[in-house]
């Protein structure tokens, strides 16, 4: 597999047919998997060597300055040429220093450009300028300004579930609003979800700061918050019950003596299936497997068969019996 287009995969710019070529060589081995966590960890703490480099300009002084001196004799060899056609080289370097005021005003457009993430059925992987990492879930939707140069690395979370992974940058917090609550990280990794009015944050690693209401808290691993817009009361943390809510990252399911009622919430949200599990006796088995890139089709058979259980559909619900 050639690592350009895995590199390409990490940052969310394959197209389909990459994202399926990428994906059966991840499924093949484990050691394709554990290489890919490889390059992603190297991506985060290298950053986006594509960003815009840094230019010196006092050395860019000197060297014109230099060029200046040892030319200057052979401009003197053409002094009766450049006055005659002075006018000539005036009107050019007017063109150059508007061509050079524009092409500024066009940089500094493109770092304010306001830019748009948007999934309908799909999970996308993208890259920020800062070289973080989001995985934004199916129906998602979020939006961040380009200002590479600002103090803040600001992004605003409109709908659905994103995964960040964020580079550490302790000059520069990375934070999220999500409707009136705001999320502030240095470095970490953590999932956030919006839905309606409410506001979901769990973090994976490192700490997350939430701000609302007045409130201020700051949440660890594997703790968790649930803030309404329109909450008044002190918030609650509450601890983590398994690890997935961030199965769309890897679409990876780990099932750890997980009760079935949540095993087919999880299915059910994940591909957009309503589960009725009929007897009571049936919700309260717990199972434990790990699925990586099946399809819903080849969950089921499993889960159904581990179980001895039937499935019927009546209009758009299924009944597991």
């Amino acid at each position: 597999m050639k690592k350009e287009l895995i590199v390409k995969y990490i940052v969310g710019e394959t197209n389909q047919q990459e994202r399926l070529l990428v994906e059966a060589w991840i499924a093949a081995n484990s050691n394709n998997k554990k290489e890919l966590e490889e390059m992603k960890r190297v991506w985060l703490i290298g950053g986006d060597p594509r960003q815009i480099p840094d230019i010196d300009i006092d050395n860019a002084w000197s060297d014109f300055v230099r060029m200046r001196d040892e030319g200057s004799n052979k401009l003197q060899t053409f002094n009766t040429v450049l006055k005659r056609n002075s006018l000539k080289w005036i009107s050019i370097a007017a063109s150059l220093l508007l061509v050079g005021v524009f092409a500024f005003w066009g940089l500094q457009s493109t770092l304010r450009l306001e830019k748009k993430l948007k999934t309908q059925w799909q999970i996308k992987h993208v890259g920020l300028p800062d070289g973080s990492i989001v995985h934004l879930n199916s129906h998602a939707e979020m939006l961040y300004q380009k200002e590479w140069l600002g103090k803040n690395r600001k992004v605003q979370l409109l709908k659905g579930e994103v995964f960040f992974d964020v580079k550490k940058d302790k000059n520069h917090p990375f934070v999220i609003e999500s409707g009136k609550s705001k999320i502030t990280v240095l470095g970490t990794s953590f999932h956030v979800r919006r839905e309606g009015i409410d506001t979901e944050v769990i973090v994976a690693s490192g700490a997350v700061r939430v701000n609302h209401g007045g409130q201020e808290l700051v949440l660890k691993p594997k703790q968790m918050v649930v803030v309404s817009d329109t909450a008044k009361l002190k918030i609650r943390v509450d601890t983590v019950p398994d690890q997935l809510y961030r199965y769309y990252v890897h679409q990876e399911f780990m099932f750890e003596n997980t009760p079935l009622t949540r095993v087919f919430e999880v299915l059910g949200k994940a591909y957009g299936r309503q589960f009725v599990i009929v007897s009571q006796t049936t919700r309260e088995l717990k199972y434990t497997a790990t699925f990586e890139q099946q399809t819903l089709t080849e969950i089921l058979d499993v889960v159904l068969k581990t179980f001895d259980l039937k499935m019927n559909q009546k209009d758009n619900v299924y009944y597991i019996k």
